[in-house]
């Protein structure tokens, strides 16, 4: 009897284990009471321009310089989850970096022109986004979603003409729990507001183009600001098909808008959080034209170029403005007082050079 009811104890015991490796909780294994989220665009170091290649801002040695930086501050800080955008070339980058700090990673080419692997044109883009996530969190592929772009553009083969966007979604396991993660990077454009529209009739004050062409660049900017809109709604829906209810998930990326505007204000008013603005003070610039020498030296002190277009020069003034238009979102199953902290990363300076021409965002939301 004894024998018989020791063995009925180690089979229940067992059914257990088993019970709790197919729900994710690895035995003995602690709870994990914050979770630390990381988003940060790393800069392809690329001016968009060219049809055989695209122009490059820096050498090569300065490109990888930028890359030790990052992977300094991602072990300083120690995220569990990191959120990148502007990953160049794929699958490469995201693999090295993956790699360097010991991370699962998923990835997605996200714009490369016209290719087929790593044949194409322009032959040096092949850019994209990733989610990095350590290990003993289960990373794992959800789903991905072509924001914009027409054409098409897969991991191995592409073709599209025009600037392509996309949102790639991932989950992860904590404390027994699937949480969601998506990664974005939203069309770039200056922002259709007050201050652009003041600085296009300036322009036309001044003389420098015809009449017509105030009239073009409203047109364009209306047109972009409508581009990024139907992409946050596109991105709102596909989440709302593949995030379970009730499940916990982050938005994580380079929105190209700041939290006052439409396509951002979509989420914000679907629910969502800004989890820098829920718990800290101050502007939070992402994009900051004063303190990030990335940008002041690549974009607003170098040589003056020709511009194409009244609308072009538009573009060009809107890289002196210093804004937050990076974010971490927490879905509507994280509450607000969940969210522990949050602060700006990768402004510090690494062996002389910054990680990005962007500062990222570090989120710590509670789990508990």
């Amino acid at each position: 009897m004894n024998i018989y009811r020791y063995a009925v104890m180690l089979l229940t015991l067992g059914v257990i284990a088993i019970a709790g490796c197919a729900r994710g909780d690895a035995p003995g294994r602690a709870a994990r009471s914050e979770l630390r989220l990381m988003t940060i665009n790393v800069w392809s170091g690329l001016d968009y321009r060219g049809t055989l290649s695209m122009g490059e801002y820096e050498a090569e040695e300065v490109r990888e310089k930028r890359f030790h930086a990052l992977v300094a501050e991602i072990r300083r800080l120690d995220p569990d989850v990191i959120g990148i955008n502007e990953a160049n070339m794929l699958p490469d980058y995201a693999e090295k970096l993956a790699r360097e700090t010991g991370f699962d990673c998923l990835y997605h080419v996200g714009v490369s022109g016209i290719r087929v692997w790593r044949a194409g044109l322009p032959w040096n883009l092949r850019e994209g986004d990733a989610i990095l996530a350590k290990k003993d969190l289960s990373l794992a592929f959800v789903g991905r979603e072509q924001l914009s772009g027409g054409g098409f553009v897969w991991n191995n083969l592409s073709f599209h003409t025009e600037d392509a966007t996309q949102a790639l979604l991932g989950k992860i396991r904590v404390n027994g729990e699937d949480v969601y993660i998506a990664a974005t990077h939203w069309h770039y454009s200056a922002f259709d507001d007050a201050r652009s529209r003041e600085l296009l009739a300036r322009l036309k004050r001044e003389g420098k183009y015809p009449d017509r062409a105030t009239g073009e660049a409203l047109s364009q900017l209306a047109a972009d600001a409508r581009w990024r809109r139907d992409e946050a709604e596109r991105m709102y829906s596909f989440l709302e098909e593949h995030v379970p209810s009730g499940c916990k998930l982050f938005v994580m990326g380079d929105l190209n808008a700041t939290a006052d505007l439409p396509e951002v204000r979509r989420f914000l008013s679907g629910g969502f959080t800004d989890t820098f603005a829920a718990v800290s003070k101050g502007p939070g610039y992402t994009w900051d034209a004063v303190n990030n020498s990335n940008i002041r030296k690549y974009y607003l002190d170098a040589p003056r170029r020709a511009f194409d277009s009244l609308y072009d020069e538009l573009n060009s003034a809107n890289d002196g403005r210093s804004v937050r238009i990076d974010f971490i979102l927490a879905g509507r199953a994280v509450s607000r007082g969940a969210i522990a902290g949050s602060f700006l990363c990768c402004t510090g300076y690494y062996d002389g050079v910054q990680p990005s021409d962007h500062f990222g965002v570090f989120s710590v939301i509670r789990m508990k």
